[in-house]
């Protein structure tokens, strides 16, 4: 009788890719590269680990990417941000949807808005008095960043100049320095790799951190930064929570942050190596030099989801796209 052979593992000599959707060098990037080192041994098999870079469009070009051109054998795995509010806005450009993806996990994290220190804004309150005229800056109408960065100012009953357009974010720290624009906002990842340097240097001061949707579906401060929360800083300056449609939009904002990095594959990828995926996602997230790399690299640890847990956080940021939310969100993406 023949010896019956184990199966191989199904990524043993293979080569998985990681698609980030925005260019390198932003905080996508940097999740994305960090992730990348230390997955291939929670991998059976012991895969092949790279990174491809595909931005575009406020992350949309490579999104629609892993959504209807990459062959769904497991080969390709979307490492995404920004991507609920396009979709939620019906966005001429959005060909991909999110709830038709398989979730492999996700991460929460915060963003944390600054301005430059010219413009004699020293704290939130002395927006509503600014030195010199507050130029918002984003990548398009439709992303969470402009929109967040947008809700919180006309909420707030600021006057403001709006620019938008910028490739990624290493492009808007340019410009926060060239001073074409003077306001805008970073992931927590990005503010600490990046933005804090600006800080240190007297070119930003950082005002608040935008929060998460917290389970009550309300916002809620992520306990990764010191910084007050938008709610906080709004009870503070007007004396009541934020209320109206505005107000429900923003947290939208805020289920987009809890889901800000969002992991997926294309649709039809068996199921099986989804599992195998939301496992190796799992156990790199959990291994102790992962996290002490986190701690080095971005100065926190990750709040991950994955698999299931993933799915009910997306479900969520949807359900909190009401139809009376969206339409603000749409009347004001369109001003």
């Amino acid at each position: 009788i023949a010896p019956a052979f184990a199966q191989e593992p199904p990524y043993k000599g293979k080569t998985i890719r990681f698609l980030v959707n925005f260019t390198a060098g932003g905080p996508t990037d940097v999740f994305g590269r960090l992730i990348a080192r230390y997955f291939p041994k929670h991998v059976p098999g012991s895969p092949t680990v790279i990174v491809q870079n595909m931005g575009g469009a406020g992350g949309i070009i490579g999104a629609n990417y892993v959504y209807e051109v990459a062959k769904p054998d497991g080969l390709t795995v979307g490492v995404f941000s920004g991507m609920y509010l396009p979709q939620i806005l019906g966005g001429s450009t959005v060909r991909y949807d999110l709830n038709s993806m398989p979730i492999i996990a996700g991460a929460a994290e915060t963003s944390v808005v600054y301005v430059r220190a010219d413009s004699g804004v020293k704290a939130p309150e002395d927006l509503l008095k600014p030195a010199k005229p507050i130029v918002a800056g984003g990548f398009t109408r439709e992303n969470n960043k402009d929109v967040s960065l947008r809700l919180a100012l006309d909420l707030l009953g600021v006057r403001y100049r709006y620019v938008t357009g910028y490739a990624a974010v290493p492009e808007l720290r340019l410009a926060i320095q060239r001073g074409e624009i003077n306001y805008t906002t970073e992931s927590l990842t990005g503010y600490n790799t990046g933005g804090v340097l600006m800080v240190r240097e007297g070119v930003v001061v950082p005002l608040y951190q935008e929060g998460l949707l917290g389970p009550e579906g309300d916002t809620v401060r992520d306990p990764r930064s010191d910084l007050p929360s938008f709610k906080e800083v709004f009870r503070k300056i007007k004396g009541s929570d934020p209320s109206g449609p505005l107000a429900e939009a923003f947290k939208i904002t805020g289920g987009s942050r809890s889901m800000l990095r969002f992991i997926t594959v294309p649709p039809k990828t068996p199921t099986e190596l989804v599992q195998i995926l939301r496992r190796a996602f799992r156990d790199t997230f959990e291994d102790p030099e992962f996290k002490a790399d986190s701690d080095r690299v971005m100065g926190f640890q990750l709040m991950t989801y994955v698999g299931e847990e993933a799915e009910k956080v997306n479900a969520a940021v949807f359900r909190a796209a009401t139809i009376s939310a969206r339409e603000a969100l749409k009347k004001m993406v369109q001003e």
